[in-house]
């Protein structure tokens, strides 16, 4: 986190109670929300400007860490116009990849649900149009199933992502041994399988999110 103060401004404290200076100057001025401030007459600009100089919400701890939550929520939409990060979002149209995200399944048909709804939002944001779920057990279709729809969709590459959190024997065994089997089924498919959800570190920031969002800060 950026340091909370900065004693060093000629200015600090610029006001009571001050906790947070990374909004040296308040980004949603001028906010014309009652109680945070009023218009008063500049003698100086003769005419009535926002005066909220009693005002410390933007210096809360608080506001500052709901600031931040709020704009790792929405990171991929603020970063859009780098010029990196445009090429590494580009819609991917190779017609000869598919993908495979594969959950543990459930006798709860609600809670299989989940994965066919990423997969929406990920055709739509990704565009490319043959991505299908599969489930380890209880529901269908089972990977198998999955893989072999690709394969007849002439897909030469298939990228199989475990929909795991954890390293179970699932991940290290069960699914492995499937996809070994598949290979030999389709000897001209070349099969990517990735790593579990529970391997990448933004995890942790989802996790931390959700403490700060019942913590009320």
């Amino acid at each position: 986190m950026i340091q909370r103060t900065n004693q060093a401004c000629k200015y600090f404290p610029c006001h009571q109670d001050l906790e947070d200076c990374t909004f040296c100057y308040c980004p949603f001025y001028p906010c014309r929300e009652e109680g945070l401030g009023k218009y008063v007459y500049s003698s100086r600009l003769k005419k009535n400007v926002w005066s909220c100089k009693d005002c410390d919400w933007i210096h809360q701890i608080k506001t500052v860490d709901r600031i931040y939550r709020l704009i790792r929520m929405n990171g991929r939409e603020l970063r859009k116009d780098i010029p990196r990060f445009k090429s590494r979002n580009k819609t991917l149209s190779d017609k000869h990849t598919g993908v495979v995200v594969l959950g543990h399944g459930s006798r709860r048909k609600e809670a299989n649900e989940l994965i066919p709804r990423i997969i929406r939002d990920l055709k739509r944001t990704m565009g490319l149009p043959k991505i299908y779920p599969a489930y380890l057990q209880l529901a269908k279709p089972e990977l198998g199933e999955s893989l072999e729809r690709l394969a007849k969709a002439k897909c030469r590459r298939i990228i199989i992502i475990p929909f795991f959190l954890f390293v179970g024997n699932h991940v290290s065994r069960d699914i492995p041994e499937i996809i070994e089997q598949e290979k030999k089924k389709y000897p001209d498919v070349s099969f990517i399988y990735t790593e579990n959800l529970g391997e990448d570190s933004r995890i942790a920031d989802i996790v931390a999110d959700k403490i700060r969002e019942n913590m009320g800060v």
